[in-house]
């Protein structure tokens, strides 16, 4: 919860700023999906995924109305957090700034995080960066590496998803892998939409 509430309000406290209407937000269709990965679709969220096998997709929400997808590994080493913001607060604050500043404010670990320089992320058709840093959890002591990246379609939405991983277990960057793979077929989903019409 509190992982969502800070990816929520990184856009969050800037200054007031006159906006034209946003565009039309149409709802984007999935790229082709590998062989046993699904469709998942959440209309409260607004967004559309693919799921691969074994993984396992929850919506959390605050009590300040804030609604978070949590998606875990089959192993449960690595846990992506997804939020969406519409705001324009959020859309005002320049993709760099917004990741970074994200990053830095995940709580749970037991100094604030320093994010790297924020590089782009491909393979999508959303605008994305992403920064990445490592830290040590307070609870546990366990050494985690954080991976932070926003995907924004331009004067419509912000998605936040930030990936957590056991930076002391090897066999977690293949879950990385398959994350990152996962968030490249993330796609625009008004909120309360029904899902466009797949292509054969």
């Amino acid at each position: 919860m509190l992982v969502t509430l800070a990816l929520a309000g990184a856009g969050c406290g800037g200054s007031d700023t006159t906006t034209q209407p946003p565009p039309p937000e149409r709802a984007q269709q999935l790229p082709k999906l590998p062989k046993h990965w699904q469709a998942h679709r959440d209309r409260s969220i607004g967004f559309a995924i693919g799921k691969p096998p074994g993984w396992q997709v929850t919506r959390t929400s605050t009590d300040r109305g804030v609604h978070a997808a949590l998606i875990r590994s089959p192993d449960h080493l690595l846990a992506v957090t997804l939020v969406a913001a519409r705001h324009p607060q959020a859309l005002a604050v320049p993709l760099e700034q917004f990741a970074t500043g994200a990053l830095a404010a995940l709580p749970g670990f037991r100094a604030r995080l320093e994010p790297s320089a924020p590089r782009p992320f491909p393979g999508t058709p959303l605008d994305a960066v992403q920064t990445v840093a490592n830290g040590i959890t307070k609870q546990r002591g366990i050494h985690e590496r954080a991976t932070l990246i926003v995907l924004r379609r331009d004067g419509i939405v912000n998605y936040t998803v930030a990936t957590v991983e056991n930076a002391r277990r090897s066999y977690s960057a293949r879950d990385r892998a398959v994350a990152l793979r996962m968030i490249r077929t993330l796609r625009d989903q008004p909120v309360g939409a029904a899902p466009p019409p797949e292509s054969g």
